[in-house]
């Protein structure tokens, strides 16, 4: 599965996944990462992209299990 986080600006990251694990935990447990964009091939939503704020990098990194680009 692809998953990427980058830094939007100094006060938020934006992270992107295909997993859909990782959009499970997020809709259940992190309840500040924002939504902004989905990916969708046919009608079915394959990646979602989040804006995370800076401060849960940690958090990010540990959930995406990669590092901030």
């Amino acid at each position: 599965m692809n998953n990427a986080i980058w830094r939007l600006n100094s006060a938020y990251l934006a992270g992107y996944t295909e997993d859909a694990e990782v959009m499970r935990k997020i809709r259940r447990s992190y309840p500040d990462f924002t939504e902004s964009a989905t990916y969708q091939k046919n009608g079915v939503i394959y990646a979602r992209q989040y804006r995370i704020p800076s401060a849960r990098k940690r958090s990010a990194r540990h959930l995406f299990g990669v590092p901030l680009s």
